[in-house]
């Protein structure tokens, strides 16, 4: 997954630069599930320009890093920022000052629209809007915004990083709700007639003994109006394994008849 900065609609003109800081924040909690692969698109060209350097007659050759190994995205996240406001705002960056009754505090509201794409066909798999709100709590909790840092320690323990938090947490649940489940697709990862390595281990609970049929790749058969795939015939079956050894994220089968080829699918036999 990708995330590209969020689009600012707010109104907000402050210092702070709010479509980068809301996508570093939707990053950071995204990563926080340990669900989801996130990918470096907002400072790609750092990376990049640091394989072209390593490749380079004054770097040794000793441990650069291979060329064509940057992953692609599978989805791409956009954002928009519709409400970042703090209404009773006492320093005047969000307006001008406003008398209140005593003990009344500031409050500050988020909200965001989010839609998430499959970068392979352009569809939008899921939009969603969510918001977040929280309150000062009185005039002891006054917040001078103008000497925050966006996304800092302490921008997170005033009502607009609250709701900034809030409204992201809330967003990250619910796209993790409505992405496509991705099953894991057994395949032939490596093989020979000594040796066939699978692409899953215990961590798809492939276990010792199980055997799985070997097929070639499926032929998807389009819509001819749409083009769209609207089936997938099985390849042909051409040959049969057995798993002899698991390991955390591979297994090592022997062929009991026919080939295995890197590529190939596998089909468990119940």
């Amino acid at each position: 997954m990708a995330v590209m900065d969020f689009e600012n609609q707010a109104g907000f003109s402050g210092q702070w630069n709010l479509g980068g800081g809301m996508a570093d924040v939707l990053v950071t909690t995204l990563l926080e599930t340990d669900r989801i692969v996130v990918l470096e698109r907002k400072n790609i060209g750092d990376v990049m320009g640091e394989i072209v350097r390593q490749g380079g007659d004054f770097f040794r050759n000793e441990g650069r890093v291979e060329k064509g190994r940057l992953k692609n995205a599978k989805y791409l996240v956009r954002g928009v920022v519709t409400d970042f406001t703090v209404t009773g705002d006492a320093s005047g960056w969000f307006g001008v000052p406003r008398a209140r009754l005593f003990g009344r505090g500031s409050t500050a509201r988020v909200a965001v629209n989010i839609k998430v794409s499959d970068v392979e066909s352009g569809e939008i798999v899921t939009s969603i809007k969510t918001e977040g709100s929280a309150s000062s709590g009185g005039l002891g909790g006054e917040v001078n915004y103008k000497k925050v840092s966006f996304g800092g320690d302490a921008f997170f323990r005033t009502p607009l990083g609250k709701a900034t938090d809030t409204a992201m947490r809330r967003a990250v649940k619910l796209i993790l709700k409505n992405l496509p489940i991705q099953y894991w697709q057994p395949r032939v990862a490596e093989g020979g007639l000594d040796l066939v390595v699978i692409n899953g281990g215990k961590n798809v609970r492939v276990r010792e003994g199980d055997i799985f049929r070997v097929r070639e790749e499926a032929r998807e058969i389009k819509d001819p109006v749409t083009g769209n795939v609207i089936e997938k015939a099985p390849g042909r079956v051409v040959g049969r394994i057995k798993v002899r050894d698991v390991k955390s994220a591979s297994a090592h089968a022997t062929i009991l008849e026919g080939e295995a080829r890197r590529g190939q699918v596998l089909e468990a036999v119940e």
